[in-house]
């Protein structure tokens, strides 16, 4: 292996690869926060959430309602996507959802009640445990408690091909309650338009409805109980009349709470399900379980349900708390950073999302888990983020697999595109071009590297690196920036800040790798780019052509200069806080303390959260919004603006503001501490539900905890010395 020679500014990793460097202040004061009470989350709850076997598939659980702009009134809580991925490879079907949905219907029998319309269920939550287990509670129904709640929990079992659902049931009253459980699964037949049909089949041996779907190339599903159920049914699911062998299981339970018991049928819609009859004593909790299997031949879909019925459902989530436990363990944790233990409980909720996200085969990460606003993209930028965190957070082998990605859909040129499609990897053309990836994607090739000393991956990545790299130099004009795009907000071409700070930051990286491989052509040409685009960065905003730094304006760099090279100095834009999150602009300069003074006093909203930038409308009054008026107010916080500050601070040992804005991001988080979306409100002081949860907003939290603690660097010194910053500020 060739000797690497690293800086990444007081640093010290664990991994093969030795880190020189001056230990920072910050790594110096590194001390357990003190905490009266323990940080809460809001009672807002995300409507979608994912979650995968570590390998080849992927569930999405959702609510009633996406957003207030969601028409869904047929659907309750459910499992609404099923998308399997044979052998761990992207195949053409992967993109396919398997199933319409899997859901629990439900009937109070000792009462005469039905619980059976679920979108009723407006007020359900979901949210991810620390132990990958996606905990879902209904609420009222219909406006109405009832005397027996109920959860449905889901257990996406690691390298398994089946997830375990159990439902809770908690009698509030003072006599036992009968309580009749619909547990109905409805798959998507992707031929039915061209005449193909599904089969399924009652296994009486295994307690199980079968389904096979392969005339549609699809695949084999297997919906099983743990204990016996109390009915069966395989039916139509167009058929409604309650007196046809094949009606659909919904229908017949609706009417009598019975299931007819049909063993097979073959339609264009099948839906099949089983019932239980559970009796919940007074003021007590009981659970029952099923199981849902999924596989590419019958015979092995048999195999995967023989495996979850030999063991008891509560196994299983034994089983996959200790994996998630474990893969926690295996990487930093925050437990001795924070003596609160709402932060610490935040970084851990942050990291499963991510790990529960990720795409098990790309390695991919969709925008957010909701669905409604951004679909299934993967924004590049947003990911290789996420993949920045995860990897010092420690868990090396998700960073890996996303990098690797990456480099395989680079453009010749070396850029990429700014978004791809979720489940097969495919570009989708969307608001082009945004080039901010192409430098977080060498930074992260130089921290995967520098943390895990894997030559292999240095030698895979090596050839995409070069490209990147020689894209941001190839690029710069003569007004001395990098290439101009639409960057982090998306809104117009120009020389954005942001991107500027990660085409430096990209090119510092660049420079310690070629150091690595012995190239100095390579690391000399790299350095004179990033001292170009640093110098332009640091220009006046009044000079011709003009720079970033705005002088007339109380000292502060502006959001971008624009592409005519005249300044743009409004609005005042929290995104340049980049230039300082990456130490392109040193923290301690006087540069970063006039400009973090200025984005403060301008753009602080909800105490120790930041506005985008001033007069922001976006969820407020924008025809853009994802959902209408979340926010109820312009200008709200992105709890992302505000942990670029949290780092900032932590760069200059002031651990007393970083804590409160690590803390402020905790209080904002949804039900069970699900990282935000994009935006929290200012006037509910929750987070806006479209967009959540955002992996990336959780990823920045992570950043900045483990930064706190002294546990990680975001800035990177390159071996040849940058200019120092011009005098002024």
């Amino acid at each position: 292996m060739k000797r690497l020679r690293i800086r990444l500014i007081g640093l010290a990793t664990a991994g093969a690869v030795a880190v020189a460097g001056a230990v920072g202040a910050a790594a110096m004061t590194a001390a357990p926060a003190a905490a009266a009470t323990t940080t809460q989350p809001t009672t807002e709850t995300a409507r979608s959430l994912y979650m995968n076997n570590w390998s080849d598939t992927t569930g999405i659980w959702m609510a009633s309602q996406l957003a207030q702009t969601d028409t869904n009134t047929s659907f309750g809580p459910r499992l609404a996507e099923l998308h399997y991925s044979p052998g761990g490879t992207a195949s053409a079907g992967s993109d396919t959802n398997q199933i319409s949905d899997y859901t629990g219907f439900f009937r109070d029998e000792t009462h005469g009640v039905k619980y059976d319309q679920v979108h009723q269920f407006s007020s359900a939550t979901g949210y991810l445990d620390s132990g990958g287990i996606l905990r879902s509670d209904y609420g009222a129904y219909n406006g109405t408690a009832m005397p027996v709640t109920i959860g449905r929990d889901y257990t996406t079992v690691p390298n398994q091909h089946f997830m375990v659902v159990t439902y809770r049931l908690k009698n509030t009253t003072s006599a036992s309650v009968t309580e009749n459980i619909l547990d109905q699964l409805h798959v998507n037949n992707t031929g039915a338009s061209s005449g193909r049909t599904d089969t399924a089949t009652w296994d009486s041996t295994r307690d199980a409805d079968v389904v096979d779907m392969s005339s549609s190339g699809q695949y084999h599903l297997v919906l099983g109980s743990f204990g016996a159920s109390t009915g069966h049914q395989v039916g139509d699911d167009t058929d409604s009349s309650t007196s046809s062998a094949t009606v659909a299981p919904w229908y017949a339970f609706d009417a009598s709470g019975n299931l007819p018991d049909n063993n097979a049928v073959t339609a264009a819609d099948v839906s099949v399900g089983l019932s239980k009859k559970v009796t919940v004593p007074a003021n007590s909790s009981v659970s029952t379980s099923f199981y849902l299997a999924i596989d590419s031949t019958a015979a092995a879909a048999l195999a995967d349900a023989d495996t979850a019925r030999a063991q008891s459902d509560t196994y299983w989530q034994t089983q996959t708390t200790t994996a998630y436990t474990n893969w926690l363990n295996a990487g930093k944790r925050t437990t001795s950073t924070y003596t609160d233990s709402g932060l610490s409980t935040a970084y851990d909720r942050a990291l499963v999302v991510m790990k529960q996200t990720q795409n098990p085969v790309l390695g991919t990460w969709p925008a957010s888990t909701n669905p409604i606003a951004y679909g299934y993209k993967t924004w590049v930028r947003d990911s290789a983020v996420t993949a920045l965190a995860i990897d010092a957070a420690g868990h090396h082998a998700e960073a890996d697999k996303y990098f690797r990605w990456l480099a395989g859909i680079q453009n010749s040129d070396g850029s990429f595109g700014t978004t791809y499609d979720e489940w097969t990897g495919a570009h989708v053309s969307f608001v082009e071009p945004e080039d901010d990836s192409v430098g977080l994607f060498i930074d992260g090739v130089l921290r995967h590297y520098t943390a895990t000393g894997d030559t292999s991956f240095l030698s895979a990545m090596w050839p995409a690196v070069q490209k990147a790299a020689n894209f941001i130099k190839n690029g710069i004009g003569s007004n001395g920036f990098g290439p101009a795009d639409n960057s982090i907000w998306e809104e117009t071409v120009e020389y954005n800040a942001f991107t500027q700070a990660t085409y430096v930051g990209g090119l510092y990286a660049a420079e310690q790798l070629a150091a690595d491989e012995s190239n100095s052509s390579l690391e000399n040409g790299w350095a004179s780019a990033a001292a170009t685009i640093d110098g332009a960065i640091y220009r006046d905003s009044g000079a011709s052509p003009a720079g970033l730094w705005n002088s007339a304006g109380g000292g502060y760099f502006d959001r971008s200069v624009n592409t005519d090279n005249t300044a743009r100095v409004d609005p005042v834009d929290s995104s340049s806080d980049m230039l300082i999150v990456l130490g392109v602009v040193p923290a301690n300069s006087a540069y970063a303390e006039s400009h973090i003074a200025k984005i403060t006093s301008t753009l602080t909203q909800d105490t120790y959260g930041l506005a985008r930038y001033v007069g922001d409308d976006f969820y407020y009054s924008s025809p853009y919004d994802p959902a209408g008026d979340e926010a109820l107010a312009a200008e709200p916080s992105w709890p992302q603006m505000s942990m670029y500050v949290a780092l900032d601070q932590i760069y200059l040992a002031d651990k007393t503001d970083a804590l409160k804005r690590l803390t402020w991001y905790a209080s904002r988080t949804a039900t069970g501490y699900m990282p935000p979306g994009e935006a929290t409100s200012n006037v509910t002081d929750k987070p806006v539900v479209s967009t959540m949860v955002e992996p990336v907003t959780g990823a920045w939290y992570v950043l900045a905890s483990l930064q706190y603690g002294a546990q990680t660097e975001l800035r990177v010194t390159p071996p040849i010395t940058p200019p120092a910053p011009p005098a002024g500020g």
